[in-house]
């Protein structure tokens, strides 16, 4: 049998005609048409959404940066020429950047400059509520760190040592091991334990040259002061 005959022989029943067809694709539309477009709808809704979201939280960035460095530029005609109306427009501003962005890491540094204007103004509450502020901001790490380093240092100028000390015992405080030490060692200058002191002094000089960098004069000088009462 040749391939012609063979040919013949195909078994025609699943070939339609053109108005067959089109008939058998009417009634797959009729039974799936519907969720097909409905699934269409949620796929570009969820695409659409997505990049309008992308597009928000953009401007959002952009817009903290912008705010973040009129702040700035606030700050710095108050150091160049500090009156009550300058100090007002920076805490204006720096409010404004904590309510309206306050996800991002530009409301945590506009609080540290309201902190540190607090205490220039020797506004200690107002310093400690800033940076505890801060602290419930979800901070990063490293200004975690810096953060409760100053606010022990606010906690121990208002004679509150208990709560400085907590926030000083804690262990993994990676490069700024020396300061947290060193604060440590002025806090127990002041309650007269000299030993105590020294010993936080020699330990903050050793975390200073483990990062190979040269103990500060005002370490060693402290250290030496230390020692006078032993």
């Amino acid at each position: 049998m040749d391939y012609l005959e063979e040919f013949r022989r195909v078994d025609l029943s699943d070939y339609r005609t053109d108005d067959e067809q089109v008939e058998l694709l009417k009634n797959w539309w009729k039974e799936n048409g519907s969720s097909t477009l409905i699934s269409i709808a949620v796929a570009l809704a969820l695409v659409f959404s997505w990049r309008t979201w992308q597009d928000s939280q953009q401007a959002t960035v952009d817009n903290a940066s912008f705010a973040y460095q009129e702040l700035l530029d606030a700050v710095s005609a108050v150091e160049t020429d500090p009156d009550d109306i300058k100090i007002a427009t920076v805490d204006f501003m720096a409010e404004n950047l904590k309510e309206n962005y306050s996800g991002s890491g530009y409301s945590n540094f506009a609080a540290f400059l309201k902190a540190r204007q607090a205490v220039k103004d020797d506004d200690l509450l107002t310093a400690e509520e800033e940076l505890r502020w801060v602290l419930n901001n979800n901070p990063s790490t490293e200004m975690g760190l810096v953060t409760e380093l100053r606010l022990a240092k606010v906690l121990f100028a208002q004679n509150k040592a208990d709560e400085a000390k907590a926030l000083l015992a804690r262990e993994d405080t990676g490069a700024f091991t020396h300061a947290f030490l060193e604060l440590k060692g002025d806090m127990l200058v002041n309650e007269e334990d000299y030993q105590g002191a020294v010993d936080a002094y020699t330990a903050a000089e050793m975390a200073v040259q483990a990062l190979i960098m040269k103990p500060p004069q005002t370490l060693a000088m402290k250290l030496a002061y230390a020692k006078s009462f032993l």
